[in-house]
């Protein structure tokens, strides 16, 4: 085979410039059908601060004896740690009530749900993929939904132990999945929720974090009132005890003269040393009891908001712009690519069909030298 100089091959390209044009064509018609199929993503991002707990020496020292006393029931954090911000995100149960919280209005006014809005078409944008898809690939769950089909199991409906989802709310959730991540930092925490409407994202996102500042705050409202409940009951046992050291020492007076001196004296020693470490707790007791009478006053918020939430008219992901002057220079680089290698292929494989369309010899001659 000879070498091609510059000019042979701008040649040889101009020769073939009708095959260039139809690859490049080509591809152009699958742009513009990756572009019909592909949906515009919007994505919302909010940016926040974790409320982190505070303790104190006192404190961490009535811990430590309380969580001795019944690490069952008492714990020493009422604040949800951060960390479990994202779990709290992904449970079922959270995201359930997420996709029945309402993300727009119908035409009447009426408040649209995430998994309505999902699941008509009235509310959705026309989109020619999703209903290509919808009558092709999801046809079977298409038919059933039409002839009301909607549970997954109708068995586990009668038990309500068991959360039971609805083909819509599997579909609602599933786009949860894909479209809801939260990241959580050493002193921030980012939300990003993505989904094909501008507004609907915004709502979304607003949504999850409405949710879980109230779920956060359940959380610490029922850990304070479980401690508060430990704490009083710890505090008559103390109340209890105290009186029966008071009623020992009373015995202990009255009867000292029927024993040895130095035996009344180490007994009323050690009495007095088991009363004072008993007061000291009570005493502990009432002042935790009192911090609590104060958090659960507290109107602190559970997350200071740092970005709010806004509404993003730009989408998110590829430009159809770009997509098809992607796939124009790749129709363009691959339509030269073969006008210069086809001929050699046809000569290696000796193809009838590569030969009279792409015939070496004559192009050899003819245009290389």
């Amino acid at each position: 085979m000879q070498e091609f100089d510059v000019t042979d091959l701008i040649r040889l390209l101009w020769k073939r410039k009708s095959f260039i044009l139809k690859t490049t064509l080509i591809c152009l018609c699958l742009g513009v059908l990756v572009v019909l199929l592909s949906h515009k993503q919007y994505t919302s991002v909010s940016t926040f601060i974790p409320q982190k707990p505070r303790t104190n020496s006192d404190q961490r020292a009535l811990d430590a004896y309380l969580q001795k006393e019944n690490p069952n029931i008492y714990e020493t954090n009422e604040i949800l740690n951060a960390n479990l911000y994202p779990q709290v995100v992904e449970n079922i149960s959270f995201r359930k009530k997420i996709i029945y919280m309402p993300v727009c209005e119908g035409h009447n006014g009426e408040k649209i749900s995430l998994v309505e809005y999902l699941s008509s078409n009235k509310y959705r944008p026309f989109h020619l993929g999703q209903w290509i898809r919808k009558y092709t690939i999801d046809l079977p769950a298409t038919i059933r939904m039409a002839n009301g089909e909607d549970t997954v199991n109708e068995n586990t409906g009668k038990d309500t132990s068991l959360i039971t989802l609805s083909r819509r709310e599997k579909q609602a959730i599933d786009m949860l999945q894909k479209g809801v991540t939260l990241w959580i930092g050493e002193d921030n925490a980012l939300l990003n929720v993505t989904t094909e409407d501008p507004l609907i994202t915004a709502r979304l996102a607003q949504n999850i974090l409405s949710l879980l500042k109230e779920e956060v705050t359940n959380y610490r409202a029922t850990k304070i009132e479980e401690q508060w409940a430990f704490l009083k009951q710890q505090q008559e046992i103390a109340i209890q005890e105290l009186e029966s050291k008071r009623k020992e020492m009373t015995n202990l007076q009255t009867t000292q003269h029927s024993f040895p001196t130095q035996n009344i004296d180490i007994t009323k020693s050690f009495l007095l040393a088991e009363y004072q470490q008993i007061f000291n707790n009570y005493q502990n007791l009432n002042q935790r009891l009192e911090r609590l009478k104060l958090k659960k006053q507290d109107t602190t918020p559970v997350f200071t908001m740092l970005e709010e939430i806004y509404v993003p008219y730009q989408a998110s992901n590829t430009k159809q712009g770009i997509i098809i002057t992607a796939f124009v220079a790749l129709g363009l680089f691959l339509g030269m690519v073969l006008v210069i290698t086809l001929p050699y292929i046809a000569e290696i494989t000796r193809s009838k069909f590569l030969m009279h369309h792409f015939p070496v010899k004559e192009d050899q001659e003819k245009d290389v030298k």
